[in-house]
């Protein structure tokens, strides 16, 4: 039980790091991302207390297929309405993030409660098509709900808040009654079943994705803007700010004659550039006066941060970054091209290391064979010559 447990619970958080690792500007808060998956745990218990007096009347036939989309969704993106309306949250990335979260808390606790009503063996097969099917698709809706919470552009439609709840809300609905119903007459359409209801969840995935992607080049025109602006950035890195997504190319002359450490200085200064940058704008976009005042003390720790981060690199060092200017342009193969490529390198190839090895012991280019062959001939020809010898 304890492999399922680790399957149902770990697949689903590897899901939520990987949306997060998409935000390179890491604009969202730690605290925040733990307090939607706590949250997404408590909506569970919340559905339950809602669903099974309908359950006990209607038959869980009409409550998997009307009522837990609606009621599951609806908790599940409570806690969006307080975080999205935070200063911490820049863009509608970050509300994309918590949505996920939140939704990985509910799936990680209803795949518990799942395994809790098996055995052993069918937990294992429960829990693995359930991180993979349920969960994303529970991560995906809830994220879809934050990102339009968040200020997804729907041609002004989602002005208001609960406005934009209603609309996330809609298309959230949608596609979780379309998988509870699949999934409840997975009966009848056997594998056929499985592969539509996978795809249903890969598909609301795919959506989320994308609206993140979307985001994030948004807020890179948003970064040209505001950068060009009095932020306390410099024109060499505010160039680099742009480019924040090709550290890992543009940095590595730094690391080469600095080493590692004043790299990873120099990362942060720039990362605290580019939040400095989208904070301000943000401050100066914004109409709502708690924001506002939210905001205000965050820009002003972000300026005495990223003087620091400064001052750490050093000047001289600092000179030289500003100087840099990467001719890569990012995508998402691109960045995880680098990431294998980092990963081939750190691994040898033994069939050549043994051929070098090899060539390096045996100059004349002989085989083993053909050493082994002559050797043999000497030792034959000394027998040989020894029985003459006798003889004689």
């Amino acid at each position: 039980m304890s492999t399922s447990i680790l399957i149902a619970s770990v697949i689903p958080l590897v899901f939520l790091y990987l949306i997060k690792w998409l935000n390179f500007f890491e604009t969202h808060r730690a605290r925040w991302i733990l307090l939607a998956l706590v949250w997404g745990a408590i909506a569970l218990e919340l559905s339950y207390l809602v669903d099974h007096p309908i359950r006990l009347i209607l038959g869980m036939k009409f409550v998997a297929t009307h009522t837990a989309p609606i009621v599951e969704e609806i908790f599940k993106s409570l806690v969006l309405l307080y975080l999205v309306r935070r200063a911490d949250t820049s863009s509608f990335v970050d509300g994309a993030i918590y949505g996920f979260a939140s939704g990985v808390g509910f799936a990680i606790a209803e795949n518990m409660l799942y395994l809790s009503r098996v055995d052993m063996d069918t937990g294992v097969i429960v829990g693995t098509v359930r991180a993979f099917t349920a969960s994303v698709l529970h991560g995906s809706t809830t994220a879809i709900v934050g990102m339009v919470l968040a200020g997804l552009p729907l041609a002004g439609l989602n002005r208001h808040p609960l406005v934009a709840w209603v609309i996330g809300l809609a298309v959230a609905i949608a596609c979780h009654a379309a998988y509870n119903n699949t999934v409840f007459h997975t009966f009848v359409f056997g594998q056929t079943g499985l592969l539509v209801t996978s795809s249903i969840a890969v598909a609301t995935l795919v959506v989320a994705t994308t609206g993140v992607f979307w985001g994030l080049r948004r807020e890179r025109h948003r970064l040209r803007k505001s950068l060009g602006m009095n932020v306390g950035v410099s024109k060499g890195e505010a160039m680099l700010v742009q480019r924040i997504e090709d550290l890992d190319d543009m940095l590595a002359p730094i690391e080469e004659r600095y080493g590692e450490v004043k790299r990873e200085q120099v990362a942060n200064a720039l990362l605290l550039g580019a939040q400095l940058a989208m904070k301000q704008d943000l401050l100066r976009k914004t109409r709502d006066p708690e924001l506002r005042a939210e905001l205000a003390p965050q820009v002003t720790e972000l300026k005495r941060d990223l003087k620091q981060a400064r001052s750490d690199v050093g000047l001289y060092i600092m000179s030289h970054v500003r100087s840099i200017v990467g001719k890569t342009t990012w995508s998402l193969w691109a960045r995880v091209g680098r990431t294998l490529e980092k990963l081939e390198a750190a691994h040898t190839n033994l069939w050549k290391t043994l051929e070098e090895k090899r060539v390096g012991h045996n100059t004349g280019g002989e085989t083993m064979y053909a050493r082994l062959q002559t050797a043999l001939q000497a030792r034959a020809q000394s027998a040989a010559l020894a029985i003459e010898a006798e003889e004689e």
